[in-house]
């Protein structure tokens, strides 16, 4: 009887260690078969993220360059200044006219880059700073047009570069990235 079970455990347990081997190499295979498709499935899950948001994000950055243009210190002064206008009616025009633009843009920050929309914040506010800046310099019934040279001139004599256009260089090499 000792002899049958030694003989029936000779030709099992060797069968059980073959079976074990090839049953952790199959789990081993079909584990790795899994995680490969999951991560095609991911690759194909952001590609079609990224064709739906690409052109999102690139309309949202053709947008706020719209807006950094429009209320660039030199287009501004240029486009809303009218003849005969005093001091702190061209003052309110200017700010009223930046926070009209930044607010119809307020929601293109949710398809740029953090850094980038806080660039455009920040040229918003430093363009308001340096108009009331120039205006409490001078008298709300001087004309207009002192305020307009005021900046002008503040900007064509400074070294320093115009928050705005920083701001768009900025939002340039943040858009060059998505390519």
């Amino acid at each position: 009887m000792l002899t049958t079970i030694l003989e029936i455990l000779k030709y099992t347990v060797p069968s059980l260690v073959v079976f074990g081997g090839v049953y952790s190499i199959i789990k081993v295979f079909i584990e790795n078969e899994n995680k490969r498709r999951n991560q095609e499935i991911n690759k194909s899950l952001l590609f079609e993220q990224r064709k739906v948001s690409l052109p999102l994000r690139l309309q949202a950055y053709e947008r706020i360059l719209v807006l950094l243009e429009r209320i660039h210190p030199f287009s501004l002064l240029t486009r809303v200044y009218q003849p005969n206008m005093l001091v702190a009616e061209l003052q309110l025009e200017l700010i009223k006219s930046i926070r009209i633009e930044y607010e119809y843009n307020l929601s293109q920050q949710m398809y740029i880059n953090d850094d980038a929309w806080q660039m455009v914040s920040t040229a918003k506010e430093e363009t308001i700073k340096v108009i009331n800046l120039f205006a409490s310099k001078l008298p709300d019934d001087a004309d207009g047009i002192e305020l307009n040279k005021a900046i002008f001139n503040y900007y064509m004599q400074s070294d320093k570069d115009v928050p705005v256009q920083i701001a768009i260089n900025y939002v340039k090499s943040d858009v060059k990235k998505l390519f």
